[in-house]
């Protein structure tokens, strides 16, 4: 069993992560991806973040039992330190409470595990470009892009497979990803998911790219456009989260 993760901190309580739920928040230190507009950059190396042990996290998780019924783990990218991962996922589940992860969907073979096990509940993906290797190697700061794309569909078929529900969400960025047709391209891919969120990039001081720390953040009736062109191609269940009005879901396009 191990000992410890590596962690860059936690949330005691979140409403907004995981939605109808209050939720635990676990940062893991360490993510194999640079997008340019990662505003958590502070902990993208490996050896970001503190050794926390897992009796301490457990402890901090049930110091909040009166508050929350699930916990989420996300980061960086969790799925880079799988035992922890493992073990607490199990664990939570085991004292009562629902999990959720949040993932870049690029190491399949955890996922399946997580689920395998019975230590998953809800899946958040970032899909955050059309699954094209190109495009997906200039969106997420990576050279070439084919074992990222061939990941996130493995996980998506996974996640199919074992049941487990998925939210995936794609952060819109000026000037990087915010065309219609990139919006098109993501919801064909994604039609088999619960929900598809369209986000709204914000320029936090930590954005990984300093050009953007000076961008626009896309007003929410461009967004709710997008939006739209989700449920054009099919999905039933969109939404828009921005900073001033969080989550919002878009009506049908059959209403």
């Amino acid at each position: 069993m191990p000992s410890s993760a590596r962690i860059g901190g936690f949330l005691d309580v979140s409403t907004i992560d995981w939605h109808g739920h209050a939720t635990f928040i676990i940062f893991f230190a360490g993510c194999n991806f640079r997008c340019p507009f990662c505003s958590n950059s502070p902990l993208i190396p490996l050896d970001s973040g503190k050794n926390i042990s897992l009796q301490g996290l457990k402890d901090k998780i049930l110091e909040n039992r009166a508050f929350i019924d699930a916990v989420g783990f996300t980061g960086g990218e969790p799925t880079l330190q799988p035992s922890p991962l493992l073990h607490l996922c199990r664990w939570s589940r085991r004292a009562g409470f629902s999990t959720f992860l949040n993932t870049n969907g690029s190491n399949p073979a955890v996922i399946e595990k997580l689920a395998e096990l019975g230590g998953l509940d809800y899946v958040a993906l970032d899909v955050k470009a059309p699954l094209v290797p190109s495009r997906y190697a200039r969106v997420s700061g990576l050279q070439g892009g084919e074992s990222v794309v061939l990941g996130i569909t493995r996980t998506l078929e996974v996640c199919s497979r074992m049941g487990i529900p998925v939210e995936a969400r794609t952060t819109i960025v000026p000037g990087l990803i915010d065309a219609e047709e990139d919006v098109r391209s993501i919801a064909r891919a994604v039609k088999a998911c619960d929900s598809y969120v369209v986000q709204q990039f914000y320029p936090f001081k930590e954005v990984l790219d300093l050009r953007l720390r000076d961008a626009l953040p896309p007003r929410r009736e461009f967004l709710l456009g997008l939006a739209r062109q989700a449920l054009a191609v099919g999905l039933e269940r969109v939404f828009v989260r921005t900073r001033d009005h969080g989550l919002e879901m878009v009506g049908s396009v059959r209403s």
